[in-house]
């Protein structure tokens, strides 16, 4: 039943494009794309348990990267997505190393992380190197050389594919031996240390794959809207959001990051239509009251977010009715 309903969702986001115009192809490619970054912080945020901001710097990069190579005409921008990568992953490899090897954990990760986005994010602002405060802009050429298209709809494929891969991959994270280290260390990791678990590994080794990960959607979004700005692309507010999604929709699960991060983009849209059609400044701060009140009330009905509510309520009944044995630790 599980494969059927997985296959159908599958069937009905590559159906989608044909019954939908450019409007709300872009925004669903957005929705999806959020959805995919707060996945990747699912694996070190979630299972790990970590609560890193850093995730912005590593989405400024890979962005960047997209914009360097079309300003200065570097190369084609089919290699600008791997550079953006190996860079993330030296970057993340460092802070990684610093960060846990100096066991860094909790309210002292969580503000480091933002100190680095914060510092990345004024470093971009005065160079000129990197268009300071106004961004660079992305010109090139409509070909797929250059992963340029004429409508959103091959970036929609690429994004869905992407989200899809990320699905299956955290579903295969929580059941292998890493998930299962992850676990252990986010809900008791001096425990874990006792049972021989290198924490501090573990802890590296899913920071640098988010970070990979992070560095792929930030290129693609680059790729997408066509152009990056520190305030967005280094801010603090686009991590937020990320976490948040996760946060919401259910983080240390498969699909709470992707129904929250798919709930955050479509609340923010809502909101900025709602915006435009009264068209005051007033309504748009009411807005941004409204929008935060949503997802507190959310996160008081939902406290382990919409889906991990959810599965925890099922386990619950299963546990009463007596069967126990279908509830497994990478479950929970």
């Amino acid at each position: 039943m599980t494969k059927l309903l997985v296959g159908l969702i599958i069937l009905a986001g590559l159906c989608f494009p044909f019954f939908v115009g450019g409007y709300y192809l872009k925004l669903t490619l957005l929705a999806l794309l959020y959805a995919y970054l707060s996945s990747s912080w699912n694996i070190i945020g979630g299972y790990g348990g970590q609560m890193s901001f850093a995730h912005g710097i590593f989405f400024g990069i890979g962005a960047y990267t997209v914009a360097l190579f079309s300003v200065y005409q570097v190369a084609p921008l089919v290699f600008a997505i791997p550079v953006g990568i190996v860079i993330v992953a030296c970057v993340s490899f460092v802070v990684a190393r610093v960060c846990f090897g100096y066991e860094l954990s909790g309210i002292h990760f969580a503000v480091g992380t933002i100190l680095l986005a914060e510092i990345a994010r004024i470093m971009a602002i005065n160079s000129s190197f990197l268009g300071r405060s106004q961004g660079l802009q992305i010109h090139v050429e409509a070909s797929i050389w250059n992963l340029q298209f004429e409508s959103y709809l091959p970036f929609y494929y690429i994004v869905f594919a992407m989200t899809v891969a990320i699905a299956a991959g955290t579903y295969w994270l929580q059941r292998s031996r890493l998930g299962f280290r992850l676990i252990s260390l986010r809900e008791q990791e001096q425990s874990a240390k006792a049972l021989g678990i290198n924490t501090t590994r573990t802890k590296q080794v899913a920071f640098v794959i988010s970070a990979v990960l992070t560095a792929a959607g930030g290129a693609m979004h680059a790729l997408v809207v066509g152009f990056v700005e520190p305030d967005f692309n280094l801010g603090l507010l686009l991590a937020l959001t990320i976490v948040m999604g996760a946060v919401l929709g259910g983080r240390g699960t498969v699909l709470g990051p992707i129904l929250g991060g798919i709930l955050v983009q479509a609340v923010q849209e809502l909101l900025v239509v709602a915006g435009g059609i009264v068209g005051t400044t007033s309504v748009s701060a009411l807005a941004q009251v409204v929008y935060g009140l949503f997802f507190v009330f959310i996160i008081l009905g939902f406290p382990r977010g919409i889906v991990g509510t959810l599965q925890r309520q099922h386990f619950d009944r299963q546990a009463v009715l007596g069967e126990p044995g279908k509830i497994t630790p990478a479950s929970l």
